[in-house]
């Protein structure tokens, strides 16, 4: 399947329609690469603070189409997210809107959006299935067993539709808030340890895994991490941090057929997996993701 066949999955685009890429220096080829695919009057524009950029965008129609192409430095230390977020459409924007997972490559975004809809739909399905309140066992072939209560699932928006103008591409997740307290096993990390910020700092990198990382969790907490010098790691720079940038806060999972590449945004929603998010960033500085693969995701009652 060719890139428009794949995007026209999600988003409808017809040829006489005008197509406003906003990217930067980082993700300009991707953003030239989907202009050449593209049959329409395409324009792209390296990102701004600006009221120009306020006016140009304002100046869409209602069946034109905005892309959002971006690093992670132009998104955070830019103040692009002043302006665009991944859940939502910019403020009293009236175009169809697609934002694009930060620092993807070209080689994810082609494999993300080539995963069919009816699979992702039928991933999400499986999902739906627990209910709210559901107390549910996740178990894997690496050693994870985990038990744990969720509330229900949640789908980020991947399809632009007549009721739903915005999506967040390639298909990400479906997740659930983990209650607290609830969660009792072990996780055995096997695909990637997410990068590790507090309070927009970087305290590690880490990424995917060539030995197994064990993480104990205790009425909640992740109580010990053991296995290679990533665990160590890992483990002296968590616990380090306040004990509540240790608790058990999400559980998701991917809904794109991508191959692990290290960086979190990715690795987490591939599909076939399953990811924990530990710390409410919010709240504590920490939200940190591990990834485990072919979860099985089982209700308790």
């Amino acid at each position: 399947m060719d890139f428009k066949a794949s995007l026209m999955q999600y988003c409808d685009i017809p040829s006489d329609n005008q197509v406003l890429i906003i990217t930067d220096k980082t993700q300009y080829q991707i953003a030239e690469f989907i202009k050449n695919e593209l049959d329409n009057d395409c324009e792209i524009i390296e990102f701004e603070p600006s009221n120009t950029l306020l006016n140009r965008l304002n100046k869409l129609k209602e069946d034109d189409l905005l892309f959002v192409i971006l690093s992670s430095d132009t998104f955070i230390k830019n103040g692009a997210n002043n302006y665009f977020s991944p859940f939502r459409a910019p403020e009293s924007f009236v175009a169809k809107y697609i934002f694009i997972r930060l620092n993807i490559s070209k080689e994810s975004l082609l494999q993300g959006l080539s995963t069919p809809k009816t699979l992702v739909y039928n991933k999400i399905a499986e999902r739906e299935k627990l209910n709210f309140n559901q107390t549910v066992r996740i178990v894997n072939k690496s050693g994870t067993n985990l038990v744990l209560q969720i509330n229900s699932f949640n789908t980020c928006s991947f399809e632009v539709t007549n009721t739903c103008k915005y999506a967040f591409l390639p298909p990400s997740e479906t997740s659930a808030e983990v209650i607290a307290g609830t969660a009792n096993g072990k996780i055995v990390i096997d695909v990637t340890v997410g990068q590790l910020y507090y309070y927009g700092e970087l305290l590690g990198y880490f990424g995917v895994i060539k030995t197994p990382i064990t993480m104990i969790v205790k009425n909640g907490l992740i109580v010990d991490i053991y296995g290679d010098d990533m665990a160590s790691e890992l483990k002296e720079k968590l616990f380090a941090l306040p004990m509540e940038c240790r608790e058990l806060v999400e559980l998701g999972q991917g809904l794109s057929k991508m191959k692990p590449t290290g960086l979190i945004g990715i690795d987490e929603s591939i599909i076939d997996t399953c990811h924990f998010g530990i710390g409410d960033g919010g709240k504590c500085g920490v939200h940190l993701d591990v990834v485990i693969s072919n979860p099985t995701i089982e209700k308790m009652n």
